[in-house]
C-alpha cells in the first residue's frame, strides 16, 4: 500500500484547522443534542406521564438502535461519496429531529424524534475521522483528531450545565411563547434551542468544507461491501477484534460513569438536580477535554520510543491508572472530595478517545477507513449502551440487594471493565506492531 509522504500536497494548514474546528463544533452539538434528555427527565415524566423504563428507552434504544446500525451504511456512503455532503445531510437531519423533540406531545412522537436523532448522527464520525486523516500529515494527525474528539465531552458538559439551568427554570414555572408555536414548556424550548442552530451548521459545512484527495488509494480501488468483509476477516482480524473489545470495555465504564454519577451525587450527598447539573457540568467541561489532549500528547511522546504501537500502550496504561480513582470516588466521605475524584476519573477515562481512531487509521487502507471507524463505533456504543448503564443498576438491585448500593455497583463496574480492557490491549499491541511492521498504511 502506498503511503502519504512529506511531499504530499496536503490542504493548507490554516484551512485544515478550520475544518477540524468546524467538525469539532458539529461533534459538540451532536452530544449536546443527544444527552440533553438526561437532565430533563423529571419535567418529561411529569408532562408526558412517562415511566422510568420509557425514559430509559428514549435515552438508549430509540437512539442507539439506529445510531449503531445505520452508522455502517453511512460509512459506506462516506467511502464512496463526498464526505462533506454526507456529514452535512446528517447534521440537518439530527438537528431538525432534536427540535422536533420539543414539539412532541406523546411518547410515540418523542420516541420517533429520538430515532431520527440517531439516524442523523450516524453520518458524522465515520466520515469526519476519515476526512481528518486526509487533511493532515502524520505528525499533526494526533492533535487534529484529539481536537475533534474534545467536542464529545464539551457537548456532554454543556448538556449537563444546560440541564441544571433548565431544572431551575422549570421549577420556577418557566415557559415561553414562541412565534407560530404558541406556549411551550421549558423542556420543549430547550430541545428547540439546542436543535435549530445545527441546521445552519449543516449548511455551513456543505458550503465551506471541500472533499480532498484520499491519499494512497486509487479512485477505482475496490470499496464494495464484499471487499470490506473479506478485509475485516483477513490477516488483521486479531488486531481489529482486540482493538474493538479493549476500547469497548473502556466505553462500557464511561457510559456507566456518565449515566449514574449524577444519581450518585444526589443520593449520597443530598444534592439537588440543579446543583448536580451545574457542578458536574463545570467539572466535565474542564477535565474531559483536558484528558483528550493529554492522551494525544502522551501518544505523541511515546511514538519516539515505540513508533508502531504507542497508542495501544497509552490505552493500556490509562486503564490501569484510572482504576484506583474510579474505585475510590464512590466511597468519598464528602461531596467535594467525591467531585474532585470524579474530575480525575473523568480526565483519565477520556484520554483514549482521541487516540483510538488514530490507531485504526494507522493500519487501515484509506478506502476502508470510514467503514472501519463505523464498525468500531458500532461495537463500542452497542456494548457500552447495553451493558454499562443497565449493568450498574442490575449490580445494585439484583447482586447487592438495593438501589442504595449504587457506590458499590459503580466501583464493581470499574473493577470488571478496566482490568479486562488492559488485558485485551496486551494482546492487541503485538498484532498492531505486526501489521505496522508489514507496512499496512502507516499513516
Amino acid at each position: 500500500m502506498n503511503k502519504a509522504t512529506d511531499t504530499t500536497p496536503w490542504p493548507r494548514r490554516g484551512y485544515a484547522w478550520y475544518v477540524v474546528i468546524l467538525l469539532m463544533v458539529l461533534y459538540l452539538c451532536s452530544f449536546l443534542d443527544r444527552n440533553i434528555i438526561t437532565l430533563l427527565v423529571e419535567p418529561l415524566k411529569h408532562d408526558l406521564n412517562l415511566s422510568d423504563v420509557e425514559i430509559g428507552m428514549l435515552y438508549g434504544l430509540a437512539f442507539a438502535a439506529f445510531y449503531t446500525t445505520l452508522g455502517l451504511f453511512a460509512a459506506g456512503m462516506a467511502d464512496l461519496w463526498k464526505r462533506p455532503s454526507v456529514i452535512a445531510a446528517g447534521v440537518v437531519v439530527w438537528s431538525l429531529a432534536t427540535a422536533a423533540c420539543g414539539l412532541a406531545t406523546s411518547y410515540a412522537q418523542l420516541f420517533l424524534a429520538r430515532m431520527l436523532v440517531g439516524v442523523g448522527q450516524a453520518a458524522l464520525s465515520p466520515a469526519a475521522y476519515s476526512l481528518i486523516a486526509d487533511y493532515f500529515p502524520p505528525k499533526a494527525r494526533l492533535r487534529a483528531t484529539a481536537t475533534y474528539a474534545t467536542g464529545l465531552y464539551i457537548g456532554i458538559g454543556l448538556a449537563t450545565l444546560t440541564g441544571g439551568l433548565v431544572i431551575n427554570w422549570v421549577a420556577g414555572g418557566g415557559s415561553a411563547n414562541l412565534p407560530l408555536l404558541g406556549a411551550l414548556e421549558g423542556w420543549q424550548v430547550v430541545f428547540i434551542i439546542v436543535g435549530l442552530p445545527g441546521v445552519l451548521l449543516g449548511v455551513l459545512t456543505l458550503a465551506s468544507v471541500r472533499e480532498t484527495t484520499r491519499f494512497g488509494e486509487a479512485p477505482e480501488a475496490g470499496v464494495g461491501a464484499r471487499d470490506f468483509v473479506r478485509f475485516l476477516g483477513g490477516s488483521q482480524r486479531t488486531l481489529y477484534l482486540t482493538h474493538f473489545l479493549g476500547f469497548s470495555c473502556q466505553v462500557t465504564y464511561s457510559y456507566s460513569f456518565g449515566a449514574w454519577t449524577p444519581s450518585f451525587l444526589i443520593r449520597e450527598f443530598g444534592w439537588t438536580q440543579a446543583e448536580t447539573g451545574l457542578g458536574l457540568g463545570a467539572v466535565t467541561l474542564v477535565t474531559a477535554p483536558l484528558g483528550v489532549y493529554l492522551g494525544s500528547v502522551a501518544a505523541q511522546l511515546l511514538r519516539r520510543r515505540w513508533p508502531r504501537d504507542a497508542e495501544i500502550r497509552v490505552a493500556f496504561a490509562i486503564a490501569m491508572i484510572a482504576l484506583p480513582f474510579a474505585v475510590a470516588f464512590p466511597f468519598a466521605p464528602t461531596a467535594y472530595l467525591a467531585l474532585a475524584l470524579i474530575g480525575v476519573t473523568q480526565c483519565l477515562i477520556s484520554m483514549p478517545f482521541g487516540i483510538s481512531p488514530v490507531a485504526l487509521n494507522e493500519v487501515t487502507p484509506n478506502r476502508f477507513r470510514a467503514r472501519i471507524i463505523a464498525v468500531y463505533l458500532f461495537c463500542i456504543n452497542l456494548l457500552g449502551l447495553s451493558v454499562g448503564p443497565v449493568g450498574v443498576a442490575l449490580l445494585a438491585e439484583r447482586v447487592f440487594g438495593s438501589p442504595d448500593r449504587l457506590p458499590l455497583a459503580l466501583a464493581t463496574m470499574a473493577l470488571c471493565t478496566m482490568p479486562l480492557a488492559a488485558a485485551i490491549f496486551r494482546f492487541c499491541a503485538p498484532a498492531y506492531r505486526r501489521v505496522a511492521r508489514n507496512g499496512a498504511q502507516a499513516a
